[in-house]
């Protein structure tokens, strides 16, 4: 009876068995033998393991809600919406990261900073204005000769990620993570409308936030050679914050400035933010495997949802958007 369970028990392991020569030769690892999602690094031969990150980014910030003047009131013409000319601007980003001895983990924690701004004008003549203030402006209430507006951001963003990078198969890696999310974002937005009877009247609009929370996501690629791919990633934040809000409308008539309103909130929410990109890749090892060297280009969007809470007045339409960026990535990544 022994020896039949024992003959048994081998027929059934050679039936589930694979030849070692029908094993797919891994590009991108010396063991052979594949194994539940193994480790796919990227790792160098050396002790410390950490890596370094680098980033140029040439992005266009842009925040919902922000137009500024209307034409077409009352004239018997079409007119139009006037809203402000947004800018593409330079930042960066720098990472930090240490892939740890247990299992190949891996942490990691990169900073983004941008600045940028935006701004537009209109005007029309007295005798035939048509134009009239978006915002509802304590005594703006008649037609305009000018108007204008300009908008000042800066965001700083910092993550921290623990995650795995792992072979899906010969030519898929995926890397899933999970973290911390916290951000500050620095808003400034400013309106001024000259009337027919050349009173001016200012709007201040200031929106700051700061908030922190968790974050998840995963990061693709799809190997084309040893050297080259093409890589996707995904996360998702719900970060739980505060804005710091006022509102400052001043009236300038016969050279006497007055201010008309000047008030202030400072809200509680969570913020739900969702960031996408996808590019391509070049990794090289040198030195023996001591040193790992990666560059990539890609395309980037990230999406704070309704972030727009800048303090509205009774009779003003609800001015709600999202707060978005998006642009050229173009990383260096240095493993030593």
């Amino acid at each position: 009876m022994k020896k039949f369970l024992a003959l048994c028990v081998c027929m059934m392991g050679m039936a589930f068995a694979h030849p070692h020569d029908d094993q797919p030769i891994l590009y991108y690892s010396d063991d052979c033998d594949i194994k539940i999602l193994p480790n796919a690094g990227p790792r160098i031969r050396g002790d410390w393991n950490v890596f370094l990150t680098g980033d140029f980014i040439y992005w266009t910030v842009r925040q919902d809600g922000l137009l500024y003047a209307v034409s077409g009131a009352g004239a018997g013409v079409s007119g139009s919406v006037h809203g402000l000319d947004w800018n593409w601007d330079p930042g960066f980003k720098v990472g930090l990261g240490f892939n740890l001895p247990h299992d190949g983990w891996d942490l990691f924690a990169e900073y983004t900073w941008i600045h940028s701004d935006a701004r537009d004008s209109t005007e029309q003549a007295a005798v035939t204005s048509n134009l009239i203030p978006y915002w509802v402006v304590s005594g703006s209430a008649d037609f305009l000769t000018r108007a204008s507006a300009n908008w000042d951001v800066h965001y700083n963003n910092l993550t921290l990620d623990l995650g795995r990078n792992a072979y899906l198969s010969q030519y898929m890696k995926l890397r899933l993570f999970a973290g911390l999310h916290t951000a500050w974002i620095d808003q400034d937005y400013k309106a001024e409308y000259t009337t027919i009877a050349n009173a001016i009247h200012r709007l201040d609009l200031d929106q700051d936030f700061w908030g922190i929370g968790l974050r998840a996501g995963l990061n693709n690629s799809f190997q084309f050679t040893k050297d080259f791919s093409f890589f996707a990633d995904l996360a998702l934040s719900i970060l739980w914050g505060q804005f710091d809000l006022s509102r400052l409308e001043r009236n300038t008539v016969n050279n006497v400035t007055t201010t008309a309103l000047n008030t202030g909130v400072k809200p509680h929410t969570a913020e739900p933010v969702a960031n996408i990109g996808a590019g391509f890749r070049y990794d090289v090892w040198f030195s023996q495997d001591r040193f790992h060297f990666l560059l990539q280009a890609g395309w980037e969007h990230s999406l704070w949802i309704l972030h727009n809470e800048v303090i509205k007045n009774l009779s003003e339409p609800d001015h709600g958007g999202d707060f978005y960026l998006q642009g050229f990535t173009l990383k260096a990544r240095f493993d030593f």
